[in-house]
């Protein structure tokens, strides 16, 4: 097979609106140069922070032109040396460099991952952003124990139910807080202790339930007055982490909860962790959450799969109201996963 020497890729030139500055269109593919590999692009998620590189408000901006996606899983099928450390056909993850939303791409060595075995495709994909923030926040700002509870908004989302499933399986118990009470069955079938609704009551009834027991961490992925919701309902010396803002309005932090209970304020950006961390603690996490997924059947909901070219339709339909899953550019099947039920 001749090795491909152009993809399509969803390119912007701009800064902006995604549905005014994207378009769909063919670049030039150079070969591989030794230290890098030529991607098979497979599957690749949309995220909401594709949105914020795009419009220009994320943390870390493309240079222009540049490619939308974050991350996605991929297949080797061309390399730039002998004794690479990837073969033709290997699977792998990648982030960051190069951008996903293309039908292939260049990549170095140093920036592409083994794909864990035992998750196909379209899991592999949404692989590297979102099991690793929900793993980190769950590890990093507290010491949980069984019996332990965590309080988090944005519930229903990717993260927001991998931290239900991952604190279940650990005997953590969660205090979800929802905007839609209609969720609440689901959330409870993933292992969800408690669901309530976003409202005035919530942190009331939080408290009632978790009175003698240590609420040792907080997940705020809103803002606004949901943030001060999950700060009355923590134990003190707790953690309260932000990660996101939804609600695009300032969370509020009352002196009284860092003073008289000694709270901590922190903020989590799973791209500027995986910055700091050697490649070896990457894959080592990366085998321990492969593991605990694997054990206890943890995935992430899919609502829909489109090509590249109906991309108008899929970033629609990734921001539609009620949505229960992830939206992913499907662009094709690894023979390495033939095997794999999704």
């Amino acid at each position: 097979m001749q090795p491909p020497r152009s993809a399509e890729a969803l390119r912007y030139h701009k800064f902006g609106d995604p549905f005014e500055t994207l378009s769909h269109e063919t670049i030039a593919l150079d070969p591989p140069k030794p230290g890098f590999v030529t991607l098979k692009i497979l599957a690749v998620p949309i995220n909401p922070a594709d949105f914020g590189r795009i419009n220009g408000t994320y943390g870390k901006l493309s240079n222009l032109p540049g490619t939308g996606g974050i991350e996605g899983v991929g297949e080797v099928v061309e390399t730039g040396s002998n004794d690479g450390a990837f073969s033709a056909g290997a699977r792998v993850l990648f982030a960051g460099k190069p951008s996903s939303w293309q039908t292939y791409a260049l990549a170095s060595e140093d920036q592409v991952y083994p794909a864990p075995e035992t998750l196909d495709d379209l899991q592999a994909s949404m692989f590297w952003v979102n099991p690793a923030t929900a793993w980190r926040m769950m590890h990093d700002f507290a010491t949980l124990e069984p019996g332990d509870w965590i309080v988090q908004n944005a519930a229903t989302s990717a993260v927001g139910k991998l931290v239900i499933q991952f604190a279940s399986q650990l005997g953590v118990k969660t205090a979800n807080i929802v905007r839609d009470p209609d969720t609440a069955e689901g959330l409870r079938n993933l292992g969800a202790t408690l669901v309530l609704k976003d409202d005035k009551e919530a942190a009331k009834r939080i408290q009632s339930q978790t009175e003698s027991s240590k609420v040792k961490l907080g997940l705020n992925a809103v803002g606004g007055k949901s943030s001060l919701t999950i700060c009355k309902c923590l134990s003190n010396k707790a953690t309260l982490v932000t990660y996101g803002g939804m609600d695009r309005q300032p969370a509020t932090f009352p002196t009284r909860y860092l003073i008289f209970n000694d709270l901590s304020l922190r903020g989590f950006w799973v791209s500027e962790w995986y910055r700091n961390a050697s490649r070896a603690t990457i894959e080592g996490m990366h085998s321990e959450i492969a593991q605990k997924m694997d054990a206890g059947n943890i995935r992430t909901d899919i609502e829909a799969t489109y090509s590249l070219k109906d991309w108008k339709a899929a970033l629609e339909h990734s921001l539609r109201p009620g949505k229960t899953g992830k939206v992913v550019f499907h662009m094709g099947k690894s023979k390495s996963t033939d095997s794999i039920e999704p």
